[in-house]
């Protein structure tokens, strides 16, 4: 994996023994048995185990893979297709924020015309451990998005789900030719659910344009919209654990969601694509 290099030092890493992955000044770095690297440094860690929590990865891999979010991942792959030239047919993708692994696995392969390698990175170690023990074939990693330990421009297509952005980074890493995919929610995503929870509902707001049209070009938006009928309170509750509202709400407000069996929940997505400015 030429193009991950050293936390430390920022030479590159290279598979020098079966199990372990080194560099030219002898940081090694051991491969965990489910098959990922865990490249973060101590001293870039704000807690103990940063990132999502066993229970939030279970709920999103839950949720994800009954295939509720099936219409953002053909909304991704469409814009590769329709909108993107690559200056080769064999790219490299990123994703960052992988997470549990859905998005690079699902929106990143078997794309017509393209043969991708995968990687992705997550700062939550149990995120990467559930994607590397699922999608053997991509290659993840845990680190920061702040200081990613990835080669200067040797990267095609990042995609960045709901996750942290860090534009400096991002410009880093890309080829010349290469396309950042920010997903964001869009004004009415999860909309029901809000409105069970807060006495008025606030529409979210995207900053990505703003955030990363410093340092790239704004390429092109698609907004993907669709609603979901969850059918079982296990599903409502997957859901609801995969949000911040779960999380920073009190419990009187979140039995008016966690006692639903049945439930509507609009979907809504805002897909930003950017290039580097020539």
């Amino acid at each position: 994996m030429s193009i991950i290099i050293c936390p430390y030092c920022k030479s590159p890493l290279s598979n020098s023994k079966e199990k372990t992955f080194t560099c030219e000044n002898n940081h090694s770095f051991d491969i965990a048995k489910q098959g990922y690297l865990n490249l973060l440094p101590v001293n870039q860690k704000k807690s103990k185990d940063p990132g999502d929590n066993q229970m939030m990865i279970a709920a999103r891999r839950s949720f994800l893979e009954l295939g509720f979010y099936d219409p953002l991942i053909e909304s991704i792959k469409t814009l590769i297709t329709d909108e993107m030239s690559f200056a080769s047919k064999s790219i490299i993708a990123f994703d960052a924020g992988c997470g549990e692994g859905y998005y690079s696995e699902k929106a990143l392969k078997n794309l017509p015309g393209l043969e991708t390698e995968v990687l992705g990175t997550d700062i939550s170690k149990y995120a990467v451990k559930n994607a590397a023990n699922k999608y053997k074939d991509n290659f993840y990693f845990v680190s920061s998005i702040y200081n990613l330990p990835i080669a200067d421009s040797s990267t095609d297509l990042i995609l960045s789900v709901f996750s942290p952005v860090m534009e400096e980074e991002f410009k880093r890493i890309l080829s010349k030719q290469g396309y950042v995919i920010i997903v964001s929610p869009a004004p009415n995503h999860l909309r029901e659910i809000a409105e069970l929870i807060y006495d008025s509902f606030r529409p979210h707001a995207s900053s990505a344009i703003e955030q990363m049209t410093p340092l790239f070009g704004h390429h092109v938006t698609k907004r993907t919209t669709f609603k979901i009928a969850l059918k079982s309170k296990e599903s409502v509750l997957s859901l609801l654990k995969m949000t911040p509202y779960y999380w920073s709400t009190g419990i009187e407000r979140l039995e008016n969601i966690t006692t639903k069996s049945e439930l509507s929940v609009t979907c809504d997505f805002t897909i930003d694509v950017f290039k580097l400015v020539k």
